[in-house]
């Protein structure tokens, strides 16, 4: 009877371990394709923190950059990142939404306050956003193991790498 259910037992865990192997693999591929990306902008500087990429596009110009529980007022433009921008997902621009065909919200079209570095942003945001400053432009880039994971939220399949374009218009010190 033990070693019946030892054998079913392994049987159902075999499968999930296969899976979670092959997310690991997946996560991986997608941090190369991204850190290759990110190599094509040798002009830029490249911020890498544990499987995030910012490209700052625009450096900002003020003194002060983002720490942990800092404010910032921005907008943005969430693509499923594919060797680059891939499809828009989500933004709060009315051009780029218009441009896309994305109908939105009146209301959600409008600049954004978030609170980085404290679990309030999806992890590749919340790491991403360290040390920005105002006036800054970047891409801020990760893999599924950053984003959703293994979750379809809305128009993004589960296990998709992001690219969020964000422009960052006020820091506030909190």
């Amino acid at each position: 009877m033990r070693f019946t259910s030892l054998i079913a037992l392994l049987i159902f865990l075999v499968p999930l371990s296969c899976a979670k192997e092959e997310q690991l693999n997946l996560m991986s591929q997608q941090e190369s394709a991204i850190d290759k990306f990110a190599e094509t902008f040798a002009d830029s500087r490249v911020v890498v923190d544990d499987g995030v990429w910012r490209v700052i596009m625009e450096e900002g110009s003020g003194t002060t950059e983002a720490v942990a529980g800092d404010s910032l007022k921005i907008n943005y433009a969430a693509y499923i990142f594919s060797s680059g921008k891939g499809a828009l997902y989500d933004t709060n621009v009315k051009s780029v939404a218009n441009e896309a065909g994305l109908e939105l919200d009146f209301d959600l079209l409008q600049p954004r306050w978030v609170i980085v570095g404290r679990g309030k942003l999806l992890s590749g945001m919340d790491r991403g956003l360290i040390s920005v400053k105002k006036g800054e432009r970047c891409y801020v880039i990760f893999s599924a193991r950053h984003g959703f994971g293994n979750t379809q939220i809305g128009l993004v399949p589960k296990m998709s790498p992001l690219l969020i374009e964000v422009w960052v218009l006020d820091v506030k010190k909190n």
